[in-house]
């Protein structure tokens, strides 16, 4: 019980600091704001990525992960009324309160080496790991204040991340896989997940995906809907925890329930932010859903790294 009253005094803390700096911050005079493409190595694969960084006159500046879905890559996602992707908005609008990002594009997917068909949870928890000791050699950096933002599967392998690497030191999840089988037997057909349990570990598993099309995973993908537990892991993690859900979300689901998952059995100071919009905050049709996401989340990491 005390411990439990000790995190909910917490909580209630950041959400003061929340309310009275929220404004504060999102209207201070703004960094200039510089991209360079950037790679790194993992596993012997070249990981290729975006740095977005602030230009300042001296001293280090934290920086923030940003961490694409299933079958997306660093530059997808194009906001409404907009030629900017999710991940290129979200990265601009942290430069200019002085936040610097990474997004890549994990092995296999966007212009990354490597097979898609190859592709595992633990592969992509290995490239964010890579990641971060990449970031960590930059001298503009501060590696002491590491944050992550994961989406979709994304927030699956940030969840992963936080709890095997200590180097993290904040974290948002939106919209994360928070129970693989369930989501991923709705995403990709239970026959699918039957088929594969039966194949041999390099068969080709063809799959149907929901929302049209398919994909070709290998039998290590499906293992792993077993094996990877992303809430089960959040409990390593004792750092600040931001859980978005949107509570129209069709590919992870129930809403909120699932993403309630993470602040249950997370340890430290966390909040969960629903909204009343679907699984990628309804980006394709309007704007203003997913800005409000994206401030949140910028307010959240101005205050925990």
């Amino acid at each position: 019980m005390k411990g439990h009253f000790l995190k909910e005094i917490l909580i209630l803390s950041v959400f003061i600091l929340l309310a009275v700096s929220s404004h504060a911050a999102l209207s201070d005079s703004e960094y200039i704001v510089s991209e360079t493409a950037v790679h790194f190595y993992s596993e012997g694969l070249r990981i290729n990525g975006v740095l977005t960084i602030p230009e300042l006159q001296e001293g280090y500046v934290p920086i923030v992960l940003l961490l694409h879905g299933f079958l997306g890559h660093m530059n997808d996602l194009i906001v409404y009324d907009s030629e900017e992707s999710l991940f290129e908005i979200t990265a601009t609008a942290f430069a200019e309160k002085g936040i610097a990002t990474l997004r890549f594009d994990f092995r296999g997917s966007g212009i990354s080496e490597g097979e898609w068909k190859d592709t595992t949870f633990n592969k992509q928890i290995l490239d964010a790991v890579s990641s971060i000791d990449f970031i960590t050699s930059l001298d503009s950096v501060d590696s002491r204040r590491i944050g992550v933002v994961g989406l979709s599967q994304g927030g699956l392998v940030a969840a992963c991340l936080a709890g095997r690497d200590s180097r993290v030191r904040s974290v948002a999840l939106w919209s994360a896989v928070a129970i693989p089988i369930h989501s991923y037997s709705a995403l990709l057909g239970v026959d699918s997940v039957e088929r594969a349990m039966i194949a041999s570990p390099l068969e080709e598993i063809e799959a149907n995906i929901s929302w049209g099309g398919f994909t070709v995973l290998r039998r290590e993908f499906f293992d792993e809907l077993f094996s990877v537990n992303p809430v089960a892991e959040i409990v390593s993690y004792e750092g600040p925890l931001l859980v978005v859900s949107g509570l129209k979300d069709d590919i992870v689901f129930p809403q909120p329930e699932a993403s309630r998952l993470f602040t249950r059995y997370h340890k430290g100071v966390d909040r969960l932010l629903e909204q009343d919009s679907g699984h990628i905050f309804d980006l394709f049709d309007r704007r203003d859903k997913v800005m409000e996401i994206i401030e949140a989340t910028l307010e959240w990491f101005l205050i925990t790294l």
